[in-house]
């Protein structure tokens, strides 16, 4: 298990700790990866709205930018929305699924799993699972 400030999340027992919030498939670096980043909603701002916002301002941001799928599900009883997406960086196609979970107030949780090039089905399948072992602690971070 892999403990974060909000709870836990059961990766793969062969995933090495980058950081404090990013994980990584291997130890060279590329490979797949798993970010965990907290963010706060704006004042007034509604969880469906920020998402939108979230999505708008990588479309600004990162080149050739796209959502190729946007679901909308529940991740350890708290409303969250997965998008499927790519778009290029300086090293080459990104491919990523960005889970945003809505927290307590405002804050959020985003759980970016990522890959070089193309996700495959097992892959994605594999980080959709590892998305859906997220357990929030209520009153936690």
């Amino acid at each position: 298990m892999y403990r974060l400030n909000e709870g836990m999340i059961d990766l793969p027992g062969d995933w090495h700790d980058r950081s404090i919030n990013v994980v990584s498939s291997n130890l060279t670096g590329s490979g797949a990866s798993f970010t965990i980043t907290r963010d706060e909603m704006p004042w007034g701002m509604g969880f469906g709205e920020y998402v939108d916002d979230q999505g708008k301002q990588a479309a600004q941001a990162l080149k050739d930018f796209k959502i190729h799928d946007r679901r909308e599900l529940k991740v350890s009883d708290a409303p969250a929305v997965e998008m499927e997406c790519s778009w290029v960086s300086k090293a080459g196609k990104m491919h990523q699924i960005i889970t945003t979970v809505q927290g307590e107030g405002q804050k959020v949780l985003i759980l970016t799993a990522s890959v070089g090039g193309a996700m495959s089905e097992n892959q994605k399948a594999e980080m959709r699972r590892i998305v859906s072992t997220l357990r929030l602690e209520r009153g936690k971070g």
